[in-house]
């Protein structure tokens, strides 16, 4: 049963994604302008070519932000707390560029190995796009791309053995409400769907570390 909630909560964090990608595609696209009629005495040039669409068009505002972010989320089976943050350029108040990472602070036990625990943590490229961004409500969707590490190690000496570390990738979408407190404090809620591949432990596997997440960020910076 739960894995297959787990399951649902990633299809639906794709399926978000998505949708998301062909509504930035729908407002980043401008109309092209229809040039006022020609003046009677005003003949129009012959090689008149229209302006092809762009992606941005006309001078980019920039500007920049970063979060700090707490997430809960279970990791084999266990409830954990992972510490955080990411922050970039935000381009036309809408599309930010940057980067983030992740770890976790809690201790978890790893079951299949008597008096150790689950070392965990991940970093990567992230692209945020901003939803009506000066609405003192409004959402965002974020997703996150990069590599990670997890491992085992003795809570005694905090020291993880090269051996018990695997590398793995990792991709996070999630989907966020927002609320701008000030012109430069925002708070943000959501979740999102972790997605984990190439470990390779005995006792840990890719559907251990990975799963749904719950978020809760404090943003700081120009908007």
């Amino acid at each position: 049963m739960t894995q297959n909630i787990i399951k649902s909560f990633g299809l639906l964090a794709l399926f978000l994604t998505a949708i998301t990608l062909a509504t930035f595609t729908a407002f980043a696209q401008t109309p092209s302008q229809t040039p006022p009629p020609a003046s009677p005495t005003t003949a129009a040039p012959a090689n008149d070519e229209e302006t092809a669409e762009a992606l941005f068009s006309g001078p980019l505002r920039s500007s920049g932000y970063g979060a700090v972010s707490m997430k809960f989320t279970p990791i084999q089976g266990q409830f954990g707390t992972m510490v955080g943050g990411y922050g970039g350029w935000f381009i036309n108040k809408t599309l930010l560029i940057g980067g983030g990472g992740y770890g976790l602070t809690t201790n978890i036990t790893a079951p299949s190995r008597p008096g150790e625990n689950i070392s965990f943590g991940y970093g990567g490229i992230v692209l945020e796009y901003v939803g009506a961004s000066d609405k003192v409500f409004h959402y965002s969707i974020q997703t996150l791309v990069g590599w990670g590490g997890v491992g085992f190690y003795r809570p005694r000496d905090f020291a993880a053995s090269s051996r018990s570390v695997s590398p793995m990738f990792v991709i996070e979408p999630s989907l966020m409400a927002e609320l701008n407190v000030t012109n430069f404090l925002r708070l943000a809620v959501g979740g999102g769907y972790r997605i984990a591949t190439g470990v390779q432990l005995d006792g840990l596997t890719n559907a251990d570390v990975s799963s749904y997440s719950l978020s809760l960020n404090l943003k700081f910076g120009s908007f």
